[in-house]
């Protein structure tokens, strides 16, 4: 009987444990205290939303980068990821996992000159630290055929789109802000910007329509 007590107070003190910690990182994982920004994306003149970047423009507060690196991956002839936001200060590291030699270069973009960071064989990887807002188109000068775009943002409240539109950005302290959107062709789909209030604890429901024209 003494047995089965003790079971009974270890497995309730698991459950409560259990609780504990979903509710101090807040429902569908946010942290407590904070909210979320989600919608989704229709758009007019491309085949889909895919790789829209939707972000807060500007968050009060100082945002470390991360101490990893963010990747850029070089696979079958494709940037991976197409759209990689990150935060201001951030290392990308540039691996080439095709077994041909690839090169990584970009020519003079927002908030950046143009830069050659040479070419690599398989397995072996470049850093580049980028430490000013603004964002770059990545070239291959071996396959002109690949792209992809870094994006350096003030803060980590991003999201890049999927291909049905939906995106949900999470953990945003509560107050108002300016939601900004951004496209690879910002001749079809032109930048849109909107204000939101978010709320601790609680979803905030934004959607864009976004074409050629605003």
């Amino acid at each position: 009987m003494k047995r089965f007590s003790n079971a009974v107070v270890f497995v309730v003190s698991i459950g409560l444990v259990a609780v504990f910690s979903s509710t101090a990182s807040g429902k569908d994982g946010a942290k407590q205290g904070t909210g979320t920004i989600k919608g989704k994306i229709s758009v007019r003149g491309v085949r889909s939303p895919e790789n829209v970047l939707i972000y807060i423009e500007k968050a009060p507060g100082e945002f470390p980068p991360p101490k990893e690196p963010a990747a850029m991956d070089q696979k079958k002839l494709v940037f991976t990821p197409t759209v990689l936001p990150i935060v201001k200060g951030t290392t990308v590291r540039f691996l080439n996992s095709d077994p041909i030699l690839h090169n990584v270069f970009w020519p003079a973009g927002k908030g950046y000159s143009k830069r050659n960071l040479g070419t690599w064989g398989k397995g072996a990887a470049k850093t580049f630290k980028f430490d000013v807002e603004g964002a770059v188109v990545l070239l291959c000068n071996v396959h002109p055929e690949m792209e992809a775009h870094v994006v350096v943002l003030q803060n980590p409240f991003f999201a890049v789109v999927d291909k049905d539109g939906a995106y949900e950005i999470k953990d945003v302290p509560p107050g108002d802000y300016t939601v900004k959107t951004w496209y690879t062709k910002p001749k079809k789909l032109r930048s849109k910007t909107a204000k939101v209030s978010v709320s601790a604890d609680k979803a905030t429901t934004l959607d864009f329509s976004l074409s050629r024209r605003r």
